[in-house]
């Protein structure tokens, strides 16, 4: 079993409980206008040109392939998509087991959306469930019921994003209607999954939906936090490197946004706070 993965980062606090080692899974159905990883939307690799990075030593032949990104000795190439099979990947991902076991951490699946790869992460899952490895699956919920399924009993945390509940909204802000991500929501909840609920605060976008997300929200079980997320312009740099249209909107959203926020959730009896992380303006 194989898949492509866009990219691991380590010791991550921000991506679930304790110290955790994240796997970035290649290719997303949404197109979300504030993405903050571009490169994990593709399905395909793809190589990024970091041009402030080229000191023009000509190892690359002037090629954006992987063996280009492969022979750049200062980082400005770099691949994004690499193909690994589940029991390397996991090997991988075992290389910080001491961390996970000392802080209560593990690992997280995330994108993209990771479960677009559906065998190649639910056997990544089973593999680190194996081994005693906490797995949480980080989604956008546009996916299949049946994945769904199969992933719940190898996750131990459900990271669920939800970006809008007025479909309009939904649909300007990611190019899909968001129907199959609120039932698939309310499924999980009915299941008895754990769900840490993650809302990403874009000022002029989709801040005018706080308040229909509590109501939604609000019933549903099984919500151990809901984390409302600032947003931040930081991936224009990749943006820009990939070659793809720049949609990341103009950086309105403040602090006091984000409180507000939390406050008008917390109105619901939901278990809201900043997500914001640590240090970051």
């Amino acid at each position: 079993m194989t898949g492509l993965i866009s990219g691991i980062k380590r010791m991550e606090i921000h991506d679930g409980d304790g110290i955790r080692t994240t796997a970035f899974f290649k290719g997303c159905p949404l197109k979300c206008l504030w993405c903050h990883n571009p490169e994990s939307i593709s399905f395909a690799p793809q190589v990024a040109k970091f041009k402030e990075k080229c000191v023009s030593c000509g190892l690359c032949g002037e090629r954006r392939d992987p063996g280009a990104a492969e022979a750049c000795p200062t980082g400005a190439l770099v691949l994004y998509g690499r193909t690994y099979t589940s029991d390397a990947l996991v090997d991988e991902l075992l290389r910080d087991e001491a961390f996970f076991r000392k802080s209560g951490g593990g690992v997280t699946l995330s994108g993209g959306e990771c479960l677009a790869q559906p065998d190649f992460a639910l056997e990544t899952a089973r593999k680190l469930r194996e081994r005693n490895v906490s797995v949480f699956l980080d989604t956008c919920g546009f996916v299949p019921r049946s994945v769904l399924e199969a992933a719940a009993p190898l996750t131990d945390v459900f990271l669920y994003d939800v970006k809008a509940v007025d479909p309009a909204v939904h649909k300007a802000c990611t190019g899909r209607d968001n129907a199959l991500i609120l039932e698939n929501l309310v499924f999980l909840s009915e299941k008895g999954c754990s769900l840490e609920i993650r809302y990403p605060l874009v000022v002029g976008f989709n801040d005018g939906e706080c308040e229909k997300i509590g109501a939604f929200l609000r019933p549903l079980r099984g919500i151990r936090r809901v984390k409302v997320l600032r947003y931040h312009p930081f991936a224009a740099s990749r943006y820009e490197a990939l070659e793809m249209e720049n949609t990341l909107p103009a950086p309105l959203t403040q602090k006091r946004d984000v409180e507000n926020a939390v406050r008008l959730l917390r109105r619901f009896g939901l278990p809201a706070e900043d997500g914001t992380a640590p240090g970051r303006p």
